[in-house]
C-alpha cells in the first residue's frame, strides 16, 4: 500500500507543478490501494490502522476520475488530429508552388539588376509583400502545430515523471491502464507534430530563402545607393550618350510600374488603412497643438504664427510620414511628409529668431526662396529619369534661378547675420552648381544645393531653439526647488535643440531614394575606430549627459554656497569652495566615465592609456602633476583660501583663485600672478590671516639722550590706544630696545584690526607721535657723529692750509715752464 501511495503523490505532484494541469491535479488509485492494503497509508509511522472516512474517499475518487478523463480527451483529440492533417495541408503545397514561381521570377530580376538601386529596392519590397500574403496562408496550419506541441509537452513530463515502480509493472491494473493511455497519447501526438513538420517543412524552407534573399539585398543596397550618387560624370556632348539616353526613354513608365508598390499603396485595404494612420496621426497631434496653444496663450503675433501655421505644417507631415508606415515606408508618402516637415521647420525657424529680434517681423522667412529649387531638386533625383535628361533640365533651373536672382533685391536684416550671409552666398552656390552640373556632375550639383539649404536652415533653427532657451533661464529665479526643476528641464532641452537641428538634416537625407538605407548603414551602424564605434544614438546621449552634468554641477555648486547661511547648520564658510571643487570634480569624472562606457572603450584599454601617461609624466609631465597634486593638497588640507593674505617668494598679496594647476594671487600694486601651487608645498609660505585678520605692528622710534623716557612710554601708548585701528586687546606696549649710538630707542608694538589697514594705521601713529613730540619738547634725534683729534699732525699746524699751500706751489712751477 506505501508503495501504490508513493506512485500516487509523484503523479499528483507532476500535475500539479503543469501549469497547463493545475486546475486538475492527477490523484491516487484510492480503490487500488485499499484492496492491495486495506486503506491509505499516513505518512506517520504510527498511523497504519488508519481507515478513511467515506467522505474523503467520495473526493479522491472525484479527482482520479476527472484526471482518467483529461487523459481521454487527449488522446481523443490525437486521433481526430491523425485525420484532419492531410485535409488541413492539402492545399499547402499548391500555394506554396505557385509563391515559389514568383519568388524564382523576382530572384532572377534581382539577379539582372543587380546593380541598380530602384529595382533592387522593389524586388526586396515585393519579397517582402510575397513573405506576409505565404503567413497568412499557413497560418491556421502553424497555429495547429504550436497546438499539438504543447500538449506533447505537457504528456511528455507526465511520462518523464512517472517513479520507477510504474515503469516496472509494480502496480494495480487500474494504474497501468492509466499508464498505457498516456504513452498512447504521447505517441500519437508525436506523429501529429511531425505531419505537420513535414507540410511546413517547405515553408519554412522558403521564408528563410526569402529572408536571406531580403537581407542580401539590404546589405547591398546602402553601397548601391551610394555608387549612385558618386557615379561619374556625364558626358553629354558625346552623341552616343544622346543616342543611348533616347533608346532608353521608353523604360521610364516601366520603371515607375516597377516602384509603384514601393512608393503608394496598391491594394484597397492598404489605402484604407494608410487613411485611417493619417487620420489618427492627424487628430492626436493636432489636438496636441491646439490644447498647448491654449495652455501658453500666446499674446505676440509672432508666438500666434507659430502655433497658426508652423506647427500645423510640421503636424501634416508627421501624419503623412505615419500614415506611411506599414513595417516597411511607402515612399512617396514618406517624401512628401518629409517635405512638408521642411516647410513647418522653415516658418519655425524664422519664428523662433523673430522672438529674439521682433525688429524684423513684417519681413518674410529669408530661406522660403530657397525653397521651389529645392523642390526641383529632390523630383529630378526622385523621378527615374535618364541621367541625361535631368542634367539638362537641372541645368536650366540653375540658369532660371540665376536671373531670378539678379532681378532679385537683396534684403537686409538688422541683427541677422546668419541669414544675410547665407543670401547673399546663394548667387555664388548657383554658380558653382552650374559649373558642376555643366561638367556632368548634375548629382553632386544637386547635393551641394540641398547641402547648403538644409545646413542654413538646421543652423537658424538651433539658434532659434537655444535663444528662446536663453530666454526662458534669463527669467527663471535664482532660488527655490522649482527653479532647480526647471533649470533642469532647461539644461535638458539644449540638447534636445541640438539634436532637433542635427535630425533636420537626417530628415533631409532620409527624403532622397535610398536616404534611409544609406542613414542606417553610415548612421546608425557608426563606425569603427580601433575598437571603439561611434553613432548617432551616441553622440546625442553624451551631449545630453553633458548638459546635464553642467546644470548638476551648477545646481550644486549654488546650493553649497548657501549651506551656511541655512539655520540649524553648523558649517564653516571656509569649507564651502574645497566641497564645491570636489563636488564639480566627481561630477565631471562620473560624466567622463559614462561617455568612454558610451564610447564601448573598456578598463584594459583606460589602463593601457594609463600606463602610457605614466611614461609621459616620468618624462615630460612632471610639473604638470607635480602642479595639479600640490593643487589637490591645498584645496583639501585648507592651507590656502580665498582672501588670504599671504608671502611667498618675496611676493605678498592677496589669494584670489585656488586651481589645480596655479593659484591667483593679487598684489597691492593691483598685478595678477599666478604662482604655480608647487611654491606653496615646497617653499616657506606666510600666510598672514590664517588665524585671524588681526595682525601685530612695529614702530620702531629714538629720541634724544637726555630725554624722560618714562614721559616717552606713556605719550607712545596714549596715541596708540586713541587710534580707532588699534586692539585694545591684546593691549599695545612699549618696548626700551636699546641704547643707540644717537639715541634712545623705543619699539611700539600694535595689534590692527585688519591687516589691510596695518601700514596706513602704522602710518597715521607716526604722524601723530611726531605731533605729541613736538608738543612735549621731545627731540627725536637724528643719526650724528663728533670726532675728537688728541694730537695734530707738525705739517698741518701752520697758518695757512694745505690745500692753499699746495695750489701756490702749482702756479709757481707753472710759471716756471712757461
Amino acid at each position: 500500500m506505501l508503495r501504490h501511495c508513493l506512485v500516487i503523490v509523484a503523479v499528483l505532484f507532476t500535475f500539479c507543478m503543469t501549469p497547463a494541469f493545475s486546475q486538475a491535479p492527477l490523484v491516487a488509485d484510492v480503490p487500488a490501494a485499499q484492496a492491495e492494503g486495506g486503506g491509505v497509508a499516513k505518512p506517520d509511522a504510527q498511523s497504519s490502522d488508519y481507515q478513511p472516512t467515506r467522505a474523503e474517499v467520495d473526493a479522491w475518487e472525484d479527482i482520479w476520475a476527472g484526471q482518467r478523463g483529461i487523459i481521454n480527451e487527449i488522446n481523443a483529440k490525437a486521433m481526430a488530429w491523425r485525420k484532419r492533417v492531410a485535409e488541413e495541408t492539402a492545399g499547402l503545397s499548391e500555394a506554396s508552388r505557385l509563391h515559389e514561381e514568383e519568388f524564382r521570377r523576382l530572384f532572377l530580376l534581382a539577379t539582372t539588376f543587380k546593380d541598380w538601386p530602384n529595382p533592387l529596392e522593389a524586388v526586396s519590397r515585393r519579397i517582402a509583400a510575397i513573405a506576409r500574403h505565404l503567413r497568412l496562408i499557413f497560418e491556421p496550419v502553424v497555429l495547429a502545430r504550436a497546438d499539438a506541441q504543447r500538449l506533447l509537452d505537457r504528456v511528455s513530463q507526465i511520462v518523464d515523471n512517472l517513479p520507477e515502480e510504474v515503469s516496472k509493472g509494480r502496480v494495480s491494473a487500474e494504474m497501468q491502464a492509466y499508464v498505457k493511455d498516456v504513452g498512447q497519447a504521447k505517441s500519437r501526438l508525436t506523429v501529429v507534430v511531425a505531419q505537420y513538420d513535414a507540410a511546413l517543412a517547405p515553408f519554412q524552407t522558403m521564408l528563410k530563402r526569402f529572408q536571406e534573399t531580403r537581407d542580401d539585398i539590404g546589405a547591398r543596397l546602402p553601397l548601391l545607393w551610394t555608387k549612385y550618387y558618386l557615379q561619374d560624370p556625364v558626358v553629354w556632348t558625346d552623341p552616343e550618350v544622346w543616342e543611348e539616353a533616347a533608346l532608353r526613354a521608353d523604360s521610364f513608365l516601366s520603371g515607375i510600374q516597377l516602384r509603384l508598390p514601393v512608393e503608394l499603396p496598391v491594394t484597397l485595404a492598404q489605402w484604407g488603412a494608410t487613411a485611417l494612420r493619417f487620420v489618427v496621426f492627424l487628430f492626436f497631434t493636432g489636438l496636441l497643438t491646439v490644447l498647448f496653444s491654449r495652455r501658453c496663450a500666446p499674446s505676440s503675433s509672432t508666438a500666434r504664427h507659430i502655433f497658426r501655421i508652423s506647427l500645423p505644417y510640421l503636424c501634416l507631415g508627421g501624419a503623412l510620414i505615419g500614415s506611411s508606415v506599414t513595417g516597411d515606408f511607402f515612399r512617396l508618402l514618406l517624401a512628401l511628409g518629409n517635405l512638408v516637415i521642411i516647410m513647418g521647420q522653415v516658418f519655425l525657424a524664422w519664428d523662433l529668431r523673430l522672438l529674439q529680434h521682433p525688429q524684423d517681423r513684417e519681413a518674410a522667412a529669408p530661406f522660403w526662396r530657397l525653397i521651389p529649387l529645392m523642390f526641383c531638386a529632390y523630383a529630378l533625383l526622385y523621378l527615374p529619369l535618364e541621367n541625361l535628361f535631368k542634367l539638362l533640365v537641372w541645368a536650366g533651373l540653375l540658369v532660371v534661378a540665376l536671373a531670378v536672382s539678379r532681378r532679385r533685391a537683396v534684403e537686409k536684416f538688422e541683427m541677422l547675420q546668419l541669414e544675410n550671409g547665407a543670401l547673399e552666398m546663394e548667387p555664388v552656390l548657383l554658380w558653382i552648381c552650374l559649373a558642376f552640373a555643366l561638367a556632368g556632375l548634375h548629382i553632386y550639383s544637386m547635393a551641394l544645393y540641398l547641402l547648403f539649404v538644409s545646413c542654413s536652415l538646421s543652423v537658424e533653427l538651433c539658434l532659434g531653439g537655444m535663444s528662446l532657451i536663453n530666454r526662458a533661464s534669463e527669467r527663471l529665479s535664482r532660488e527655490g526647488v522649482r527653479s532647480a526643476l526647471t533649470r533642469l528641464c532647461i539644461a535638458l532641452a539644449a540638447p534636445v535643440v541640438l539634436a532637433a537641428g542635427a535630425a533636420s538634416v537626417l530628415l533631409w537625407i532620409g527624403t532622397l531614394p535610398g536616404g534611409l538605407d544609406m542613414l542606417r548603414h553610415y548612421g546608425f551602424q557608426g563606425m569603427n575606430i580601433g575598437g571603439t564605434q561611434f553613432n548617432i544614438i551616441q553622440i546625442v546621449l553624451i551631449l545630453s549627459a553633458f548638459y546635464v552634468t553642467r546644470a548638476a554641477v551648477d545646481m550644486g555648486t549654488r546650493f553649497l554656497s548657501h549651506l551656511p547661511s541655512q539655520q540649524g547648520l553648523q558649517i564653516d564658510a571656509t569649507l564651502i569652495p574645497s566641497m564645491q571643487t570636489a563636488f564639480t570634480y566627481a561630477l565631471w569624472c562620473i560624466f567622463g566615465l559614462f561617455a568612454l562606457h558610451s564610447l564601448g572603450m573598456e578598463l584594459s584599454s583606460l589602463l593601457m592609456v594609463a600606463g602610457g601617461l605614466s611614461v609621459g609624466i616620468g618624462f615630460g609631465m612632471q610639473t604638470i602633476v607635480n602642479n595639479f597634486i600640490s593643487g589637490l593638497i591645498l584645496i583639501f588640507s585648507r592651507i590656502l583660501q580665498a582672501g588670504d593674505v599671504i608671502e611667498v617668494g618675496g611676493i605678498t598679496g592677496i589669494v584670489r583663485k585656488i586651481s589645480v594647476r596655479a593659484t591667483m594671487v593679487e598684489t597691492y600694486d593691483n598685478a595678477l600672478i599666478y604662482v604655480p601651487n608647487s611654491e606653496f608645498v615646497s617653499s616657506r609660505l606666510i600666510n598672514w590671516t590664517r588665524n585671524s585678520r588681526s595682525v601685530r605692528r612695529e614702530i620702531k622710534i629714538g629720541v634724544a639722550y637726555g630725554s624722560d623716557v618714562e614721559q616717552v612710554t606713556r605719550l607712545l601708548l596714549a596715541v596708540a590706544n586713541r587710534h580707532t585701528n588699534v586692539l585694545k586687546y591684546p593691549a599695545s606696549s612699549v618696548v626700551f630696545s636699546d641704547f643707540g649710538a644717537s639715541t634712545l630707542d623705543f619699539v611700539l608694538h600694535i595689534w590692527v584690526r585688519d591687516y589691510d589697514v596695518g601700514v596706513s594705521t602704522a602710518s597715521e601713529i607716526r604722524l601723530q607721535i611726531e605731533e605729541e613730540f613736538r608738543k612735549y619738547h621731545i627731540e627725536i634725534a637724528f643719526p650724528q657723529l663728533d670726532v675728537h683729534i688728541r694730537n695734530m699732525p707738525p705739517r698741518l699746524a701752520g697758518g695757512r692750509h694745505p690745500v692753499r699751500r699746495m695750489r701756490e706751489k702749482y702756479l709757481v712751477q707753472k710759471k716756471r715752464t712757461i
